[in-house]
């Protein structure tokens, strides 16, 4: 893994109590410019603007210097640097129509309290994410989930719960990318390096051509045109969540305290009611 440093002026500070140093792993969907709200040690909550040199999945290294926190170095994600070697040429729009009507698709609709969205699930597409995505199906993982990230003109998000059912799953290896594009309605298990897809389910609200060139960010279903209009009414206004410099739901006190966080300080979120597979 390459590593390279950083320019001072890139970072800002904040005052502790304690000298000590630790890392974390740069989130999906943070770009340039972002300031990242990151949890250190001994409660301490650092504002850390995402520098133009860093990409997702690096890890960032954070080290305390006279008193004050600053990026120490960044380690460029493995991922980076080799899973983007091998991308077949991209899927074109009547490629993606075909697969879809292929007799193996699946159906599996999901009851939210904005309607019913119906999700075409193509296994070829990625079959590891595919056969999780299916098993949790079964399991009804999907109850009564709060879409806790909603970003508009980006993506809505759900999976996390305040309950044990997170921690049920072991996380999948990665499929081989079959060169299935990031566009609307297109869904993926979310992740934030190799191998660590769970649960957590991203749906694009609109095309993200940027996405689909590491070795996680493999779609295996697209929502049906006719459920789009119900994908587009789910509620955006909080925004992102902290970790990627939003001030939406954040994943971590959803953990904690279950679905009353999210109705009592965030009460226009939409929610995940079930998700039943039907053919």
């Amino acid at each position: 893994m390459a590593s390279y440093g950083l320019d001072e002026e890139q970072i800002e500070y904040e005052y502790v109590d304690e000298v000590t140093g630790f890392s974390f792993e740069i989130p999906e969907g943070v770009q340039a410019g972002v300031t990242m709200k990151v949890f250190g040690p001994h409660n301490v909550t650092l504002h850390v603007p995402m520098p133009n040199n860093a990409e997702a999945g690096d890890r960032m290294h954070m080290v305390k210097l006279d008193g004050k926190w600053r990026i120490d170095h960044v380690i460029r994600g493995e991922a980076n640097v080799v899973q983007t070697l091998s991308i077949p040429q991209a899927k074109t729009v009547d490629d993606i129509a075909k697969d879809l009507g292929q007799p193996h698709v699946c159906s599996v609709e999901l009851r939210t309290t904005k309607g019913m969205i119906n999700l075409r699930v193509v296994p070829s597409w990625a079959p590891k994410g595919a056969q999780r995505f299916l098993q949790l199906v079964t399991d009804k993982y999907y109850t009564d989930l709060p879409v806790y990230r909603a970003v508009p003109d980006f993506l809505v998000q759900f999976g996390v719960s305040g309950d044990d059912r997170n921690w049920k799953y072991e996380a999948i290896d990665d499929d081989d990318s079959r060169g299935v594009p990031f566009l609307e309605g297109m869904v993926c298990l979310a992740a934030s390096s190799q191998n660590s897809r769970m649960a957590t389910l991203c749906i694009f609200l609109t095309d993200f051509p940027q996405l689909g060139k590491k070795s996680w960010e493999t779609p295996f279903a697209r929502v049906s045109e006719e459920s789009l209009p119900v994908l587009r009414s789910i509620y955006t206004g909080y925004g992102d969540m902290p970790q990627c410099g939003g001030s939406g739901p954040d994943p971590i006190q959803l953990q904690d305290r279950g679905n009353s966080y999210i109705k009592e300080s965030f009460p226009k979120c939409d929610y995940v009611e079930s998700a039943e597979w039907v053919s």
